[in-house]
């Protein structure tokens, strides 16, 4: 049996982890595959917290590191080189939940982050990120921080009860003060490392062995990145699913500048470039592209994306002129959802257009290059809702799924929020409720189709009989809900087909501000004439 130098033990509090991650003292190994957890196993885990329930053991690896970008959940860290990093063989999942929530519960894109006590009944709940929590959850964020905490006390205490006071208080104790026992393994030994992991591995999501061992050889030795799969897993470690060769190689090749659809790379990297470094620098502008897209297009997964090459377009945006904010962000998200309508109805996006939209960005001022943007894209103010493209393959199937999603469907049996993220990396998230016999004209559409996870079912009894907040969340109103209940399904899909119709090209036109002023801001003209 090999030796091996006994595991120090160590009790780390949820804080602790928060301080060790922010300060890039704990590293997340490079695994190539999302995060796994969904909102209930956070949800939990914050219970088991409050409740003093155990949550079981941490393995960390002390060894040296590289001064490297970390990606933890929702957070972004720039941690330094060190020699005594810990490195996590095991509590992935748990670590990445708890910082996650306790650094960005009240404003994390990713709705599973965005975990909330409520003091009426001491449960956790997870929030969308377009859903205002009623004023008694409070985000556990605010509960790791001692002065935000009494500010929120002190700014609703026209309202909270003593008895809510209380609650906050305590749960803020139980999360700063949870003990976590850590096992800190010093020697190079991974043989015995092995062992370890293998013993304590035993339930939940884990990861196998090679997965994890892998990961750390590669993290170890600088995480480097050094060829396309890898930079295509960067978006996937945020949960916005991983990108194909190809389109990893147009976001290097926008990055870099030129044609973003040539093919002779001999002569791409010189004597004096570093290839790896390139693919660093276009990970990191990659990150931001996605969190523009998820944040303010509201588009949280790559196959939600209805046309790809804005991805690379933006990479080339960011490097330019860093992450969109203000006006032109604004502006870039008109043009997202604009280019997905146009493409649309040119049933694509020619190579042509790309290698436009490419060289439009290459201005000086970033306004300029959004405006630029904008205008090489048609506008179409007469869009509706096209309900019978159901299938991915189309555009419109996926503009059709985000104004699905722009209601935050929930879990019809718990209420939590559907993790689509989840259900994409698993196939289309689109299932029919009813046989599809062609009877009605509408059972094909997306009228008769629901957000649920790959083979999960729902029966139209349990959906008539679903509370108000999971039916509207499905675009189901009372008087649809009414006729299912009652058997008559002709009038509810035709009931369904026109909440569908109307929310969907409501949120497009809303996403696409048809007819909006596409220039300069008129403050920001009033101010350089004045």
């Amino acid at each position: 049996m090999p030796s091996l130098e006994r595991p120090r033990v160590e009790y780390r509090t949820p804080e602790d982890l928060v301080r060790d991650v922010t300060a890039g003292l704990i590293r997340i190994p490079p695994f190539q595959r999302s995060f796994k957890w969904e909102a209930a196993d956070i949800v939990r885990l914050f219970d088991s917290l409050l409740r003093g329930f155990p949550i079981g053991n941490l393995l960390l690896w002390r060894r040296p590191a590289p001064a490297q970008t970390l990606q933890v959940g929702p957070l972004a860290v720039e941690a330094p080189e060190t020699a005594g990093a810990l490195w996590v063989v095991d509590g992935q999942q748990r670590i990445v939940s708890l910082v996650g929530a306790l650094t960005l519960a009240d404003r994390s894109v990713d709705p599973r982050f965005r975990v909330h006590l409520d003091l009426d009944t001491g449960e956790f709940h997870t929030t969308g990120g377009r859903q205002r929590p009623p004023r008694a959850w409070v985000p556990v964020s605010f509960l790791l921080d001692t002065a935000i905490l009494l500010r929120w006390m002190r700014d609703n205490s026209d309202w909270l009860t003593e008895d809510q006071l209380a609650l906050a208080d305590q749960a803020a104790k139980a999360i700063r003060e949870y003990q976590i026992p850590t096992y800190v393994v010093h020697s190079a030994d991974e043989a015995a490392l092995l062992e370890i992991f293998t013993r304590m591995n035993t339930t939940g999501k884990r990861l196998t062995k090679s997965e994890v061992f892998q990961a750390l050889h590669t993290g170890a030795v600088g995480d480097e990145l050094t060829n396309l799969h890898g930079l295509g897993q960067v978006p996937a470690a945020v949960g916005f699913g991983a990108l194909d060769d190809r389109l990893a190689l147009r976001c290097v090749l926008a990055y870099r500048g030129g044609d973003i659809f040539r093919e002779d790379f001999r002569q791409e990297f010189g004597p004096q470039d570093d290839p790896n470094e390139t693919l660093r620098e276009v990970a990191a502008r990659l990150r931001e592209a996605v969190d523009f897209l998820r944040g303010e297009c509201g588009i949280p997964h790559i196959k939600l994306l209805p046309y790809s090459h804005v991805l690379p377009i933006l990479v080339r945006f960011i490097r330019l002129h860093g992450v969109p904010t203000g006006r032109a962000a604004r502006l870039l998200r008109r043009w997202v959802w604009r280019s997905a309508v146009a493409g649309t109805r040119a049933r694509g996006v020619s190579v042509a257009d790309v290698r436009n939209q490419v060289d439009a960005v290459d201005v000086a001022d970033p306004l300029m290059a959004a405006v630029n943007l904008l205008t090489r894209v048609q506008s179409f103010p007469d869009f509706t809702a096209e309900l019978d493209k159901v299938h991915f393959n189309h555009a419109m199937a996926k503009l059709n799924t985000l104004g699905l999603l722009s209601a935050e469907p929930r879990d019809v049996t718990s209420g939590n929020l559907i993790d689509i993220g989840r259900i994409l990396e698993q196939g289309s998230p689109l299932r029919p409720l009813l046989r599809e016999d062609g009877s009605t004209g509408v059972d094909s559409t997306i009228a008769n189709r629901f957000v649920l996870p790959p083979g999960e079912r729902i029966s139209p009894a349990v959906l008539a009989a679903a509370s108000a907040e999971v039916a509207a969340s499905h675009l189901l109103s009372e008087a649809a809900q009414e006729e299912l209940g009652g058997g008559n399904v002709p009038t509810f899909l035709l009931l369904r087909a026109e909440d569908c119709s109307r929310v969907i090209t409501d949120h497009v036109n809303r996403m696409a501000e048809w007819g909006a002023r596409d220039g300069r801001a008129v403050s920001d003209i009033l101010r350089s004439a004045a």
